[in-house]
């Protein structure tokens, strides 16, 4: 059975799961990765947010290109199929007067703007349409809370279909991560599916972040940080865990 990942950037479930999906490729099973918000920027100036964060990310105009490109090249480190979707990054999102709807670090944590229902139902309906019946579906929890996130759950859960989640690595590796998987595993209502990930597996898992150039000082302070903080959190994990609840 084909196993899709939904990942609402374009690093999300390479970084949350890396490890784990080239297991799967590796038993010569199907993988696809479809990343949500991969569309490009509207046309026009950035908001003062959206251009903080190309500064930091060490990227121009063409980031979100950029960005396409180091996913690309982390699905073949790990035998997985990119599919891109045009919705927008948040940070490129605005109302109908054209105000950036997240203005702020602190927003995209805050909560999903109400305007936002629309989008929610529309990337519902397109996935209502796209995924085959026949496919194991893999969806963000939504820990760390930002708003991408959210929304890529809330859209997946009003399918009428079984669903597994990951935890949002790399949010899940500390503070509120940590209070929320310590939640879920006390919860009756969750149950954990544990996936042992190999030596090998974490090689490539670590591998295929390191592809994501532009990202890495968002997280980490080098390379070498990232891969012992994988491997940390691969191995408090238990490797990886996927999540199901029977609310939804």
């Amino acid at each position: 059975m084909k196993t899709i990942y939904l990942s609402p950037h374009l690093d999300d479930a390479v970084f949350s799961c890396g490890g784990w999906i080239w297991e799967q490729t590796k038993q010569g099973q199907e993988v696809e990765i479809w990343t949500i918000c991969a569309g490009d920027p509207p046309p026009g100036p950035l908001s003062d947010l959206a251009a903080v964060l190309h500064h930091d990310w060490q990227l121009g105009v063409e980031a979100v290109q950029i960005r396409r490109q180091e996913d690309k090249q982390a699905c073949r480190v790990l035998g997985a199929e990119p599919r891109y979707f045009p919705f927008q990054d948040c940070i490129y999102r605005t109302d109908p007067s054209g105000e950036p709807l997240y203005q702020t670090v602190e927003d995209l944590f805050g909560g999903l703007d109400p305007q936002e229902s629309d989008l929610i139902t529309a990337v519902s309906k397109q996935l209502a349409a796209d995924l085959p019946l026949e496919t194991e579906v893999i969806a963000p929890l939504g820990i760390g809370n930002h708003v991408d996130h959210d929304m890529v759950r809330k859209a997946v859960s009003r399918l009428d279909r079984p669903l597994k989640y990951y935890p949002d690595y790399p949010y899940a590796r500390e503070g509120e991560g940590q209070r929320i998987l310590r939640f879920l595993e006390e919860s009756p209502d969750w149950q954990a599916q544990f996936l042992e990930i190999s030596e090998e597996g974490i090689v490539h898992w670590t591998e295929a972040a390191l592809q994501y150039g532009s990202q890495i000082s968002s997280f980490w302070s080098d390379s070498d940080q990232l891969e012992v903080e994988i491997r940390q959190f691969c191995e408090i994990s238990g490797g990886i865990r996927l999540w199901e609840t029977l609310e939804e």
